[in-house]
C-alpha cells in the first residue's frame, strides 16, 4: 500500500490500515509535519474512528472538549445569538462535544500511533513526480535526496490535498466553484484577562463579520469575513489582525502567531477511484470550512477506506468493496456535507446582516423543539451522515448505513461502559434480545470470534477474544475473512442496554445487527434468516 501525503488524512489511513494488519508506505513532500494550527475541531464522527483505533483518549488529553456552545454578539451587548447543548446526545454518544485541537497536534498524535504500530514507513522530503498503472499494481516515481526512486504498490491512495498531484496524474478534473469571499484567518496569543472571556464570540457589523474561538488556553483563532474584500494579496498585516482582535475581544496586547487570507472553494473530483488509484480528503473534495467539517470528512474517508482496502487485500471482492468507497463517500461528502456547508455559507456569511439576525432567531426557536434540536445536533456533530446507496448495503431492512449508536451498556459483572468499548477492530454481529432465549456457552468461555457456524447449529470453531462475552448459536453459515466475525450478545444473560436504543433499531424486537468496522450499520433484522448472505454481501466476501 502506498499513500501520498502525510497530512491528517494520509496518516489516518495508514493507521487504519495498520489496525487491520496492512503495511503501508507514506510519501510526504515536506521535510516534516506542518506546525500550523489549520483545522482545529474534531467532531464526534471522527472520534468514532479514533476510538475504534484505540487512541481517542490521547486526543481528549491533548485537546479541549466543549459540550456547550453559546455564540454571543459583542457588538450587541454580548447578547446570545445561539446556544447548543451537545450533551443532549449523551444517550448515543460518549462524551458528546467538539474536541478542539490544532491540526498540528492531530497529525503528531496520528504519527506517534502509526510509528508505534510498526506497520508503516513515513518518508518525508519525498516529492512524487510520476504515477503509472499496469495490471494488478501501480508505480510511483518520487525524488528524495536528489535522486529519482520508484515504489511499486498494490494500491495507491492520493491524500495530497486540494492541489493533488495524484488527481492530476489521473487526468481528473476538480469541478466546482470558488466563493467570492476572501476571509482573513489568524491565530493570536493572549495572556491577559481576555483569555477568560466566554466564547465563541462574534462581532457583526456592516464592516464585516468577525468570529473568535479559543482552541486552547492562551491561543485564539480569528476569522474575519467581509464580502466586499476582493484583495488578491494573501498577506495580512499584524496591525489589521490586532484591530480585529480589539473588535471581538476588547483592547489589549497579543502576539500574532500567523495570519493569511484564503479562498473558499467548493469542488470535487468526478471519480474517487480510477484503476488501482484512489483519492481521499481534500484531494477528492473541498468545501467551505463553515462547521469545521473538512478535515473531519477526510479522516472519515480514511476510516471507511482502510477496512475496504484491507478486505480487498484479503481476497475480498475488490471491485465491489472499492466501488462502495467511491459511491458512499461521494454520496455523503459531495451530496451532504458539501451541500450543507454551502447553504450555511450563503445564508450566514454572504447574506445581509439583517437576514443573519432573522436566521439566528429562527434557529433559536427550532432548538427549543426536541426532535429539531436532536436533528441539528446530529448534523453539527456529523453523526447523521449516511449513504443513500451502496453496493454493500441492502436496499431494504431497518437502518442500513446509519452510524451505530453508542449507548451505555452493563456487563454481566455489573460494570458500566459504552457499547463501543466492547467492539473489536473488525466487523461485529450484535445479537440483541429482550428476554433469555435458548442455551448459550457458559460464562467461562468468554468467546467472541466465530470462524464458522454450520447449518445444524453446531459451532465448529470458536476463538477466545478480549472481553466480548458470549456467542449465540447462529442457524446459518457465517462466511468469515481473515479475522473472522465477532458476535456480541446484548440482552438478559449478556451485556444489557438499559436505553433500549439497539432494540429500537430493530423496531422494538429481538434480532441481529451487523456493524461494519467503520461503525456503520450494514444490516438489521429481527431474524437470522439470510444472515450468512448478508454478512458476505456487506463485507464484500461474496
Amino acid at each position: 500500500m502506498a499513500i501520498v501525503g502525510a497530512g491528517p488524512v494520509g496518516l489516518a489511513l495508514a493507521l487504519g490500515l495498520a489496525r487491520h494488519g496492512v503495511d503501508s508506505v507514506v510519501l510526504e513532500r515536506a521535510n516534516r509535519l506542518s506546525e500550523h494550527s489549520k483545522a482545529a475541531g474534531i467532531h464526534v464522527r471522527t472520534r468514532d474512528a479514533l476510538r475504534r483505533w484505540g487512541i481517542e483518549q490521547r486526543f481528549l488529553d491533548a485537546g479541549h472538549l466543549i459540550d456547550q456552545v453559546t455564540l454571543t454578539d459583542v457588538a450587541a451587548d454580548a447578547r446570545p445569538l445561539l446556544h447548543a447543548d451537545l450533551t443532549r446526545l449523551d444517550d448515543e454518544v460518549d462524551r458528546p462535544g467538539l474536541l478542539l485541537l490544532e491540526q498540528s497536534g492531530t497529525e503528531r498524535l496520528l504519527l506517534d500511533a502509526l510509528r508505534e504500530s510498526g506497520r508503516s514507513d513515513v518518508v518525508f522530503d519525498a516529492e512524487v513526480t510520476g504515477l503509472e498503472q499496469e495490471g494488478a499494481s501501480a508505480t510511483l516515481v518520487y525524488r528524495r535526496d536528489g535522486r529519482s526512486r520508484t515504489l511499486d504498490a498494490d494500491w495507491v491512495v492520493g491524500c495530497d490535498g486540494a492541489g493533488s498531484f495524484v488527481r492530476r496524474a489521473l487526468g481528473l478534473s476538480f469541478d466546482g466553484s470558488t466563493y467570492r469571499l476572501r476571509p482573513v484567518l489568524a491565530d493570536i496569543a493572549i495572556d491577559d484577562h481576555r483569555d477568560r472571556l466566554p466564547w465563541p464570540r462574534l462581532h457583526d457589523r456592516d464592516g464585516g463579520l468577525t468570529v473568535a474561538v479559543r482552541f486552547r488556553p492562551g491561543r485564539w483563532r480569528l476569522i474575519h469575513l467581509d464580502p466586499r474584500d476582493r484583495s488578491e494579496v494573501d498577506a495580512v498585516t499584524d496591525a489589521e489582525v490586532r484591530r480585529l482582535t480589539d473588535l471581538v475581544l476588547g483592547p489589549g496586547g497579543g502576539e500574532v502567531v500567523w495570519s493569511s487570507r484564503f479562498h473558499i472553494h467548493r469542488r470535487a473530483s468526478p471519480r474517487f477511484r480510477q484503476g488501482r488509484v484512489l483519492l481521499a480528503g481534500d484531494a477528492a473534495h473541498v468545501h467551505s470550512p463553515v462547521g469545521g467539517q473538512g478535515m473531519n470528512a477526510g479522516v472519515q474517508d480514511a476510516f471507511t477506506l482502510s477496512w475496504l482496502l484491507a478486505g480487498a487485500l484479503a481476497d475480498g471482492d475488490a471491485e465491489r468493496l472499492l466501488g462502495a468507497y467511491e459511491t458512499e463517500r461521494r454520496d455523503v461528502v459531495v451530496g451532504d456535507v458539501s451541500r450543507f456547508t454551502d447553504v450555511v455559507t450563503r445564508l450566514f456569511l454572504l447574506s445581509p446582516r439583517r437576514l443573519r439576525r432573522t436566521l439566528f432567531a429562527l434557529q433559536r426557536l427550532a432548538l427549543r423543539v426536541p426532535p429539531l434540536e436532536r436533528a441539528a445536533l446530529r448534523r453539527l456533530t456529523m453523526t447523521d451522515l449516511r449513504p443513500s446507496t451502496s453496493p454493500l448495503l441492502p436496499r431494504s431492512g431497518r437502518a442500513p448505513g446509519i452510524r451505530l449508536p453508542d449507548p451505555r451498556v452493563r456487563t454481566p459483572e455489573g460494570r458500566e461502559c459504552r457499547l463501543s468499548d466492547l467492539l473489536p477492530i473488525g466487523p461485529v454481529l450484535l445479537r440483541v434480545t429482550g428476554a433469555p432465549d435458548g442455551a448459550r456457552y457458559g460464562r467461562g468461555d468468554r468467546v467472541a470470534r466465530v470462524d464458522r457456524v454450520d447449518r445444524v447449529d453446531r459451532v465448529d470453531r470458536v476463538d477466545r477474544v478480549d472481553r466480548v462475552d458470549r456467542v449465540d448459536r447462529v442457524d446459518r453459515e457465517v462466511a468469515s475473512g481473515r479475522s473472522g466475525t465477532a458476535v456480541l450478545h446484548v440482552g438478559p444473560g449478556g451485556h444489557t442496554d438499559p436505553s433500549g436504543r439497539l432494540r429500537a433499531l430493530l423496531g422494538g424486537s429481538d434480532g441481529w445487527i451487523l456493524v461494519r468496522p467503520d461503525n456503520t450499520v450494514a444490516w438489521a433484522r429481527p431474524t437470522s434468516v439470510g444472515l450468512a448472505v448478508a454478512v458476505a454481501h456487506a463485507l464484500g466476501r461474496g
